[in-house]
């Protein structure tokens, strides 16, 4: 059967640290999956995280996972030497070029972008870019070179804000590119009551509030938490990471910042909607950043734990970013510079909860929208290769 007549399409998510970047963490990418299988895609899902069940819920029957554990993420980005280097390579063209009977690829991530090449250069179909990291932050290696050679044969790029488009662009010379932006924002669904204060053995009366993502000094866990001694006596912080690996070593080097009763760590994985659950009913979020790299400078949009809860009508502590300056504009919490400045802001949005809550749902109804600009781009994509993802005709 020609590719013109199929009824399929393929979804490569293939990031580094495939187990800390899973899909169910990237709404954006997940969002774009579940689109294409309501608009009737059969949909072929590339994955090379751990399985899990939780994807046997969220996402429809239309979409046939296709696990690729036997390729070691960590020895691909690692291996220097270069006939293992091609040998990989061949691998990979001689293995997916099997896949080939696609009217559209997708791929996410610098492997993943090349998979996804590969794989439309055999169906003969437009290939789509993911970008949620500037390739910078992974530095000169063979994968950023592969990653700006491939997407200058893309048809469109998608990034999570377009304020990213303009930097990526100059990283790997694509000015003149078609892009979309897809916001990195959960679609909101009714969550399920759950008494967190028994689940979490939070003291009694004690109100909380949530740093929920990527547990790393860059997502300044230290700075919150030598911050905790000058809150509201009665405040706690809940920390729950979006990966288990290295948890409890980084939780034991951080040990001398404890508070006993007052910091309470969140060691088991949750699913999407557990963990929207958990956002709702903290009184504020954190979204602090070092700003290391433009992949943080440009953040905006494409933060998951900030925009997770701005739709569950949780306000945000995050760090004073240009990109994040629609916090402020729309008062959907407190940007803070310093972390003396941490205590004031926790009070502040203890003393106006509603209000800010108030405020982020608004926001998140119109301002916002992954469904809208879904449908922007595939009225994009349409006028630019002629395919129409609204329907597999």
């Amino acid at each position: 059967m020609s590719n013109k007549m199929s009824r399929k399409v393929a979804f490569v998510h293939y990031p580094h640290g495939t187990n800390a970047a899973r899909l169910d963490t990237m709404p954006f990418a997940l969002n774009s999956v579940i689109a294409l299988a309501i608009s009737g895609w059969e949909v072929d899902l590339f994955l090379w995280e751990t399985p899990n069940n939780i994807y046997l819920v969220l996402l429809s029957k239309k979409v046939n996972f296709k696990y690729h554990g036997m390729i070691n993420n960590h020895f691909i980005g690692k291996v220097i030497n270069k006939p293992i280097i091609r040998s990989q390579l061949l691998y990979f063209n001689l293995f997916f070029r099997n896949y080939n009977n696609y009217r559209c690829v997708f791929g996410l991530g610098q492997i993943g972008a090349y998979l996804a090449y590969v794989i439309s250069t055999f169906s003969h179909c437009p290939f789509i870019y993911y970008n949620d990291e500037f390739p910078s932050i992974w530095g000169t290696g063979l994968w950023t070179r592969l990653e700006s050679k491939v997407v200058k044969w893309a048809t469109m790029i998608i990034v999570p804000d377009s304020q990213r488009f303009l930097p990526l662009s100059y990283e790997i010379d694509i000015q003149s590119k078609d892009y979309a932006c897809l916001p990195n924002v959960p679609i909101k669904k009714k969550t399920e009551y759950i008494d967190w204060h028994k689940r979490l053995n939070i003291p009694h009366g004690h109100t909380p509030l949530l740093h929920a993502g990527s547990v790393a000094d860059w997502s300044q866990i230290p700075e919150i938490l030598s911050s905790i001694p000058y809150w509201s006596e009665k405040t706690c912080l809940i920390i729950h990471s979006r990966s288990t690996e290295g948890l409890l070593q980084y939780r034991r080097a951080l040990s001398h910042l404890d508070i006993p009763g007052r910091v309470v760590w969140s060691l088991d994985p949750m699913s999407e909607t557990t963990l929207n659950s958990l956002v709702k009913y903290c009184a504020a979020n954190f979204a602090l950043y070092r700003n290391e790299n433009s992949n943080i400078e440009y953040i905006g949009f494409s933060s998951g734990k900030l925009m997770r809860s701005l739709v569950y009508g949780s306000p945000v502590i995050a760090s004073n970013l240009s990109s994040f300056r629609f916090v402020k504009d729309y008062e959907l919490g407190i940007l803070v510079e310093h972390p003396v400045e941490i205590p004031n802001a926790v009070e502040t949005i203890l003393q106006s909860r509603e209000i800010y809550s108030h405020n982020c749902s608004e926001f998140c109804q119109n301002q916002v929208s992954f469904e809208r600009e879904w449908k922007n781009f595939c009225l994009q994509l349409r006028d630019i290769s002629k395919l129409d993802l609204s329907s597999p005709q």
